[in-house]
């Protein structure tokens, strides 16, 4: 019994997205099934294409076209979220049963920080709200550099953070 099987989060993964398939006409294949098993395994971002090199170390034959297609449908029934770190590559990341947060990323390293979102979560209500809105996901993304980078770039050292200037 494969690790997932016997998680109950993944169980209502499996019929989260069972539910959803059937409500538009789309069957829940066995490589459908695979690449779901595989990504609820997956612990970082992950690009399609880490996600078919997994697929194939683990020795499942799941078609290319296949992952790049189930990938929207894992998007779309809320088990996965897409996240862009790069204009050229999109990620992924398990959102199913997580808390939600969003990312600080490093414009020269590419080290992605997450950080929890409770402030961000309040302000997309209050936003909502106001505007008679039904809000169900937000992507908030604060680019810049890590501690190291900005350490080692002298343009960087003479920006003053925010922090200091509204001291």
């Amino acid at each position: 019994m494969a690790k997932s099987e016997a998680n109950p989060r993944a169980e209502s993964a499996r019929q989260t997205l069972r539910d959803f398939l059937k409500r538009r006409g789309i069957k829940f294949t066995a490589p459908r099934r695979r690449i779901l098993e595989a990504v609820l395994e997956m612990e970082d971002h992950f690009e399609a294409e880490q996600l078919l090199f997994e697929l194939r170390q683990r020795g499942e034959r799941v078609a290319k076209a296949t992952i790049y297609r189930t990938l929207p449908l894992l998007v779309d029934c809320g088990i996965l979220k897409q996240v862009r770190f790069e204009v050229k590559q999109a990620h992924y990341e398990l959102c199913f049963g997580e808390n939600p947060h969003d990312h600080m990323v490093c414009s020269r390293c590419g080290r992605i920080i997450e950080f929890g979102a409770n402030e961000v979560i309040e302000l997309r209500a209050r936003l909502a709200k106001k505007h008679d809105f039904h809000a169900v996901a937000h992507r908030f993304q604060v680019l810049g550099l890590c501690h190291g980078c900005a350490n080692q770039c002298p343009a960087a050292a003479s920006i003053e953070p925010a922090d200091r200037r509204d001291a």
